[in-house]
């Protein structure tokens, strides 16, 4: 897990201090909590049956990585606003995606 997290981690760090109106809010801390909370909730829709070893389940997250990813992203940008679908004030407008379809593509290997 860590290779990939904080490969993820260096990806969305960059980023987020790349956007000027940003960087200067970057918590470093909250952000990889962020990250492994994906990870976490990627590997558990996967259900890995007892039989597969860490490393065989490290293989196979490297698969998901864009969802852990988009995921991380998405509740670090949420941070506040949780449980909004939407929010309107002076004109403006925001509506918040369906997270549940960030994970598109990850189905569970075990029933």
């Amino acid at each position: 897990m860590n290779e990939l997290v904080e490969s993820i981690f260096t990806n969305l760090k960059e980023e987020i201090l790349a956007d000027v109106a940003q960087a200067d809010l970057l918590s470093e801390n909250l952000l990889k909590a962020k990250i492994e909370s994906a990870y976490r909730a990627v590997k558990q829709v996967r259900k890995y049956p007892n039989t597969y070893t860490e490393a065989q389940i490290e293989e196979d997250m490297q698969n998901f990585r864009s969802n852990i990813e988009e995921i991380a992203r998405y509740d670090y940008n949420a941070v506040g606003s949780e449980g909004l679908a939407s929010y309107s004030s002076d004109g403006t407008s925001l509506r918040y995606r369906d997270r549940d379809k960030l994970f598109y593509g990850v189905y569970p290997i075990a029933r």
